[in-house]
């Protein structure tokens, strides 16, 4: 009798266990099916970033690829929508970075010295054009000037610390004058082009797509630009340093979006010039004009790029447009670029 109850107590003992083993089992596989759950779902709702880029109202691949919501198209793979900030160049571009108000965007040689100037927290992540044609001197259609040397005395319409400012004083060295020659009217484009159309202005330094305007549409004339003295005015992708430390994958994204817009451009150069036509509402043969004089391109920033770079800050602090010198090589990050073209080839 006491075996059988023995017998019993044992086999009951047994199925406890069992049953218990089943449980744990059970529970552990039920606890690892809610960690994937919650991590499905911490992914799911993961928060969408909104990526603030620049434009203005120009001819240029970011515009083109804007137009055709490609970025769109690019960032939605990364969880991200594209906020576009309509913001003239220069020290607004700068501005807004330093509000956090824009992420990305391309502005010109002259403006990232003073933004660097400025402590602006900002990185150079690629170049955006490599012309020599983009910025030149402006004569109106009726001026009897030939030579650089006939501009001494006369009135020239400008932009302080921009890159048609650095090529004026560059064309009146060539001719042997200083800014002590001529007589230099601060403008800005718009307030220049109708000083420039009055006639009150005996010429103009201006860059794109001002420049093309002005002679396919009244019939300006180049007196110089920077092909006259073999210098080229490059164009900077920049980005806001948090925006990049914190979403390096976006700017990459960025980038490839940009090199496949520019080769797209150079296949269908027809209907791009088509699309810029009708988005920015300039003159087909303008924009024919902006694209070569432009060159735009999306290549890492060279060692001679940072030294012009570096000549250009040092110009500026010489001809007291700015009051301090930087090193143009401390904002460089060519990280994003060298990716995003090798992402691009493999994709090919």
């Amino acid at each position: 009798m006491k075996r059988n109850t023995f017998a019993i107590l044992l086999a009951a003992i047994s199925m406890l266990l069992v049953l218990a083993a089943c449980g744990k089992d059970n529970n552990s596989g039920n606890s690892g099916s809610n960690s994937t759950a919650s991590g499905t779902n911490q992914v799911a709702s993961a928060p969408e970033v909104t990526v603030n880029i620049g434009v203005q109202h120009a001819v240029a691949p970011l515009v083109l690829a804007q137009q055709q919501k490609w970025f769109e198209e690019e960032f939605a793979k990364h969880n991200a929508k594209v906020s576009w900030v309509e913001v003239p160049g220069g020290p607004a571009q700068f501005d807004a970075i330093l509000t956090d108000r824009l992420d990305l965007a391309v502005t010109g040689n002259t403006t990232v010295i003073t933004g660097q100037i400025s402590d602006i927290p900002f990185k150079e992540i690629a170049i955006g054009s490599t012309g020599s044609k983009n910025v030149g001197l402006l004569l109106p259609k009726n001026s009897t000037i030939t030579d650089l040397s006939e501009l001494k005395g006369k009135k020239i319409a400008v932009a302080k610390a921009t890159a048609a400012y650095d090529i004026l004083f560059r064309l009146l060295d060539k001719a042997g004058l200083t800014a002590n020659d001529v007589e230099l009217i601060q403008l800005s484009a718009d307030e220049a082009k109708a000083a420039f159309v009055g006639g009150s202005v005996d010429a103009w330094a201006i860059g794109e797509p001002y420049l093309s305007t002005a002679v396919v549409d009244e019939g300006a004339k180049v007196l110089a630009d920077g092909s006259s003295i073999n210098y080229i005015s490059p164009a900077f992708h920049i980005v806001r340093t948090k925006f990049a430390d914190e979403h390096p994958d976006l700017v990459v994204a960025y980038l490839k979006v940009l090199e496949k817009t520019l080769q797209w451009q150079k296949d269908h150069l027809d209907e791009a010039v088509k699309i810029y036509a009708e988005g920015t509402k300039l003159n087909p043969e303008v924009v024919k004009s902006v694209i070569s004089n432009v060159q735009f391109a999306t290549v890492p920033v060279s060692d001679n790029f940072v030294k012009a770079q570096g000549e250009l800050a040092a110009f500026l602090l010489k001809e007291k447009a700015v009051n301090k010198s930087v090193d143009p090589s401390k904002v460089v990050d060519n990280t994003f670029i060298n990716q995003a073209l090798e992402e691009v080839k493999n994709d090919k």
